[in-house]
């Protein structure tokens, strides 16, 4: 991005920064950052024009969304801010808290047939979807997998894990995992350190790249591609009718210790 800014291009800055979320002056900060690797709060206050407290504000938003950062040298804060595609992370999780309240208010509104279908791209949205997900199941509910490949799964969820794993382990969530005979140790290696964790392995089930989640009102069908999708289905009664399936599967399948 250019330094000198004309105006005109400016203000359209701030605009469609403002149509993202960002508050004018908070925009007007962002802009004046992304020249500079370090800048002190001074030199910013010139840049945006815009009165010191409202500078000083600015930044400490910026940093709560993650847009920005500072460093201490000599005792001075020095400002930069973080890569522009952190926006699109931030939209993403908007996305997300918007979906779970319309699912809450839906809980409340239609029928027990009434369905829904999202698709979620990107490691990104996998990973906060996931997290949105075990958030809101139900304390004591289980989760049926039909699975697929496991590496690719846990690295990329990889900096939530530990959270997904306290808050599924915290709510009492049980995972029963239906996997290949290819699958055996790592399973059984899985199930020695996890708690609540149940696996089998189905006879004839090969690792692909997809895999089935099971929840209480959900299906989820995730492939592993690039970029990742995860196409969700949200009814209780298919996904009543998917857990059904999934038990038949279970009981046809051998245990392993």
């Amino acid at each position: 991005m250019s330094i000198n800014l004309d105006e005109s291009s400016k203000s359209e800055l701030v605009k469609k920064l403002e149509g993202v979320g960002l508050s004018e002056k908070e925009a007007r900060v962002y802009i004046a950052l992304l020249p500079y690797r370090d800048i002190g709060s001074s030199k910013l206050i010139r840049a945006t024009g815009l009165h010191g407290q409202f500078v000083y504000d600015a930044l400490e938003k910026l940093e709560e969304m993650g847009l920005a950062k500072h460093v201490i040298q000599n005792g001075r804060k020095k400002f930069s801010a973080n890569t522009p595609t952190r926006i699109l992370s931030l939209i993403e999780e908007k996305k997300l808290s918007a979906q779970a309240i319309v699912r809450e208010l839906q809980n409340r509104f239609v029928g027990e047939h009434e369905q829904d279908f999202e698709v979620f791209q990107g490691e990104n949205a996998f990973a906060a979807h996931e997290l949105e997900t075990i958030r809101a199941a139900p304390e004591g509910s289980t989760l049926d997998v039909i699975g697929g490949p496991d590496m690719p799964y846990m690295k990329i969820i990889d900096t939530e894990a530990n959270e997904y794993e306290r808050i599924r382990q915290e709510r009492g969530i049980v995972i029963r995992y239906l996997g290949a005979s290819s699958q055996t140790q790592e399973l059984a290696a899985r199930k020695k350190v996890t708690p609540l964790f149940e696996y089998r392995i189905l006879p004839g089930h090969s690792v692909g790249r997809v895999n089935t989640d099971i929840w209480h009102d959900q299906i989820h069908l995730n492939i592993f591609g690039e970029p990742i999708l995860s196409f969700t289905l949200t009814s209780k009664v298919i996904a009543h009718g998917y857990r059904q399936f999934f038990e038949t599967l279970w009981d046809l399948s051998s245990k392993r210790d």
